[in-house]
C-alpha cells in the first residue's frame, strides 16, 4: 500500500493533523507494550505449570533438558517440539515434548514427526552431494549438459551451483502453480524451461524459496543414472539403509503421525518482537513490498502453500509431494543422524565433506536482507565459544525448524516445532536457547 503525502493548505490543520498522526503513533507502541507485558505476565505466572516432555538426555547435556522444558513453561514454545544432538557419534539428546495438535490434546510422541520446511534443502543439498561424489555430477556442471531444453530465456550459462548457492536468478516462478503442475514433474520441467532468471545467472545472491525445490528434484531425475525422483533417491540411497524416517513425499497412510502447525498470531509476534526487535526485519519486507516483491510473490505461488492467514500445509494431500525445499517430512532424531552419518563419512567421502563445509560465496541476500554464506546447498554461520569461533552447516526453515553439523566439535543437532514462530529459524528464540545450552553442555562437560 502506498501513502501519498500532499501540503496542507492551512498551518493549523497540518500542525493538528501532524499531532493526531503523533498521538496514533503513541497509542499503538502503548499498546504493543501492553500486550508483552500481559503476555510475559501471564507466562511468568505460568512457572510453576507441569508441562509434558519425554526422552532422554546425557547427564552431561541436563541443561539442554531443562531449557527445552522451560521453552514449553514459558509459552515461547506454544504447541510441541522435539531436539535430537549427536556429540562424538553418540546421541546425547533425544527430547519431546508439549502437544503434536494441541486442539485435540494430542501429546508429541516419540514417533512423531514435523514439516521441516527450508530445513529440508540441507536434506536435497545431501542427495546432490551424494551424486557428486559418485561422479555422476559436478557443481560447475552446466544444467544444458543433463537438461538442454533448460537452456533458453537467459538461463544457458546457469550451473548446480547457481542453483545451490541461490544465484541462478530463477527466484521466482511466474506461471501460476496448480496443485496439479506440482504433481507431475513433467509439467514442472517445462515450467522451469520457459521462466526467466530475475537477474543475469551469478549476479546477485537471492533465496529461491520454493524454485530450489522443483530445480533440485529435476537435476536428481536427469543425473541419476536411475533416473529417481529426489523422494525414490533419498529413500532408496540413504533413509531406507540407515533406518532413518524423512520423507520427501510422504506416504498418506503416515499423515496422521505428523504434528499439526500453528501460525504465530498478532500477539505473538509482538512478544517475539519485544524480546528480540531484530529478530525480524520489517522495514525490509516493507521496502521489498514497495519495489521488487520477491517476497510478496514468494508467498502467493503456489497459493495453496500458505502459513501466515491459513495454514494449508495441514492438508495431508501436501505431504505426498516430492519438493525439497520446504516439505520436508521426518523425525529430529533421524535429521540429526543424517547428519551425524554425513560427519561419520558414511554418505559420502572426506574430499566431498570437506568440499561442502565450507561456504561457496559470502554476499548480501536481495530477498530476505541478510549477508549470508551460501553454498553446495547450505548455509554457513558462525558459533563463537570461549574465543574461538566455529562453523555451523545446514539450514533453518520457517517458524524454528532447524539442522545443523558442527565437524570441529562433531556435533549434528536438528530441532522441529509446530508453533510457527514469526521469525527466521536461526534467529527464532527457543532456538537460540536451546543452541546455546548445547553449546555449553560441549564446553562444559
Amino acid at each position: 500500500m502506498l501513502f501519498i503525502l500532499k501540503p496542507f493548505s492551512d498551518p493549523k490543520t497540518a500542525m493538528t493533523q501532524s499531532c493526531q498522526t503523533r498521538s496514533y503513533k503513541y497509542h499503538v507502541v502503548f499498546i504493543a507494550v501492553i500486550a508483552a507485558f500481559l503476555i510475559r505476565f501471564i507466562r511468568t505466572s505460568n512457572e510453576n505449570v507441569d508441562v509434558h516432555v519425554e526422552g532422554y538426555v546425557d547427564t552431561r547435556f541436563e541443561k539442554v533438558r531443562e531449557v527445552f522444558r522451560q521453552n514449553l513453561i514459558s509459552g515461547w514454545e506454544r504447541d510441541g517440539g522435539a531436539l535430537a544432538v549427536y556429540h562424538k557419534g553418540k546421541l546425547v539428546v533425544d527430547l519431546w515434548g508439549g502437544y503434536a495438535d494441541k486442539e485435540s490434546d494430542r501429546k508429541w510422541k516419540r514417533d512423531t514427526m514435523n514439516i521441516a520446511f527450508s530445513s529440508s534443502k540441507a536434506v536435497g543439498a545431501v542427495c546432490i552431494a551424494m551424486l557428486v561424489d559418485r561422479g555422476h555430477l559436478s557443481y560447475d556442471d552446466l544444467l544444458v549438459k543433463f537438461w538442454p531444453e533448460f537452456g533458453k530465456m537467459g538461463k544457458e550459462n546457469v550451473t548446480v551451483q547457481m542453483i545451490m548457492s541461490h544465484t541462478s536468478g530463477l527466484v521466482i516462478v511466474d506461471t501460476p502453480i496448480s496443485f496439479e503442475d506440482a504433481l507431475d514433474h513433467k509439467r514442472m520441467s517445462k515450467i522451469l524451461e520457459e521462466q526467466s532468471p530475475y537477474w543475469a545467472p551469478g549476479e546477485h545472491l537471492g533465496y529461491h524459496a520454493v524454485t530450489y525445490g522443483w530445480l533440485v528434484d529435476q537435476i536428481v531425475r536427469r543425473a541419476d543414472p536411475k533416473k529417481r525422483s529426489i523422494g525414490t533417491f533419498l529413500k532408496e540411497e540413504i533413509t531406507d539403509k540407515h533406518g532413518l524416517e524423512f520423507y520427501f513425499g510422504l506416504p498418506l497412510e503416515m499423515a496422521h503421525r505428523v504434528a499439526r502447525l500453528n501460525s504465530a498470531n498478532i500477539w505473538h509476534r509482538i512478544d517475539e518482537f519485544m524480546t528480540d526487535p531484530g529478530n525480524i526485519d520489517y522495514l525490509h519486507i516493507l521496502k521489498d513490498s514497495l519495489t521488487t516483491q520477491y517476497l510478496l510473490k514468494m508467498a502467493s505461488n503456489p497459493s495453496w502453500m500458505q502459513t501466515v492467514f491459513k495454514v494449508t500445509m495441514n492438508n495431508p494431500e501436501l505431504y505426498m509431494l516430492e519438493q525439497p525445499a520446504a516439505l520436508g517430512i521426518g523425525t529430529a532424531r533421524d535429521m540429526a543422524k543424517l547428519f551425524e552419518l554425513l560427519l561419520d563419512e558414511k554418505i559420502v567421502s572426506k574430499a566431498t565433506l570437506d568440499l561442502i563445509s565450507k561456504p561457496y560465496i559470502k554476499k548480501n541476500d536481495i530477498v530476505t536482507g541478510v549477508c549470508f554464506e551460501r553454498g553446495f546447498g547450505f548455509t554457513y554461520l558462525p558459533v563463537t565459544k570461549n574465543e574461538s569461533t566455529y562453523t555451523l552447516v545446514g539450514h533453518a526453515g520457517l517458524g524454528g525448524q532447524n539442522m545443523r553439523y558442527d565437524r570441529e566439535n562433531d556435533l549434528a543437532f536438528a530441532y522441529l516445532s509446530n508453533g510457527l514462530k514469526g521469525g527466521l529459524g536461526d534467529s527464532a528464540r527457543t532456538y537460540v536457547l536451546l543452541k546455546e545450552a548445547i553449546y555449553d553442555s560441549v564446553f562444559n562437560s
